[in-house]
């Protein structure tokens, strides 16, 4: 049965907030949540740094030298371990949690942006923009300590996300609006999505049912359905949207609007006629996560050399007419 794509007709709210500032390293782009949801570590790309912010005290509490050019985070599970990508020396960095000690130094495909583990914790997935033409999607093997294979996908890679299960990675290729789906039972490209112009974020439902991508060109964010292969709902974002996270029980997401120098929030449901908050931050916001109880959200602030901390809402925004179902 073929379905209507929705182009949602939004509802824009400004927000005026309370923010935290807590200083960090130079041209601060990604972060994450330990496992424990205690503290966040970010990575400052101008300044080759990774920082270590405490949740409790809102203060950065560490920080060490990360390699050249550290982007892209993956936490172990476990706790025990942060994995850095080095986009510059086509490397990826281990380092114990909490005191950020260098651990090991693994050597990857050129131009290493994003990273993930699998949910057995066995392999790291690693986007990189490859030697040639296209990227690749490098498979780390953590007990043999090598990459075991390496799958060709799009136009510079710059976001990736991994199925609950474990058996599937989408690529986001960000110069030829693209996502390449990948088997990692056979590693091999399966299938290839046509999505919006510049994808650079994903994420995927708990229930591995949604898979949501931001474009930053067209200005959007999309939320396909991955059982019937289509896209559910196009919802128009302020300028720039880059990366973005849902709150830990899938009610919001929160989108870091990188030329608008705001942070868009919504409800994940995205019914009817979806409701957008938008949160005024500061100079280019790159990353947006929520907090481990939801109730605030963190943005790394590349222009500003500051991870602003601001109240996730309590409720949805209402919207002040009707939508389309």
């Amino acid at each position: 049965m073929k379905r209507a794509i929705i182009w949602a007709a939004c509802l824009f709210m400004a927000a005026a907030v309370t923010a935290t500032e807590i200083k960090v390293g130079q041209a601060p782009n990604f972060i994450r949540l330990t496992s424990d949801g205690e503290h966040a570590v970010v990575t400052n790309f101008g300044s080759d740094e990774i920082s270590l912010i405490s949740l409790k005290s809102m203060r950065q509490i560490r920080k060490v030298p990360g390699g050249y050019g550290p982007l892209g985070i993956a936490v172990e599970p476990a706790g025990r371990r942060v994995y850095v990508t080095n986009m510059e020396s086509g490397l990826v960095k281990a380092f114990t949690l909490p005191i950020l000690e260098l651990e090991d130094t693994f050597k990857v495909g050129h131009v290493p942006t994003d990273l993930c583990l699998t949910p057995d914790g066995y392999h790291l997935l690693i986007a990189n923009y490859g030697k040639g033409k296209w990227g690749r999607l490098d498979i780390f093997d953590l007990q043999k300590q090598r990459v075991i294979e390496s799958v060709k996908v799009g136009l510079r890679p710059q976001a990736l996300a991994v199925n609950p299960a474990g058996d599937t990675v989408y690529v986001a290729n960000s110069a030829e609006s693209t996502v390449s789906v990948i088997s990692l039972d056979v590693n091999k490209v399966i299938d290839t999505l046509k999505v919006g112009d510049g994808p650079n974020g994903l994420a995927i439902s708990r229930n591995g049912r949604k898979l949501y991508i931001t474009h930053s060109r067209s200005n959007d964010l999309w939320v396909w359905d991955l059982r019937r292969g289509q896209v559910l709902h196009k919802v128009p974002m302020p300028e720039g949207p880059f990366r973005f996270s849902l709150s830990p029980d899938e009610k919001w997401v929160a989108v870091a609007c990188y030329r608008a120098g705001e942070v868009a929030v919504l409800d994940a449901d995205i019914a009817g006629e979806p409701s957008v908050r938008r949160i005024p931050v500061r100079k280019s916001p790159v990353d947006a996560v929520f907090t481990a109880d939801a109730s605030r959200i963190l943005v790394t602030c590349e222009g500003d050399e500051k991870v602003l901390v601001v109240p996730a809402p309590a409720a949805a925004p209402k919207p002040s007419g009707g939508g389309q179902p």
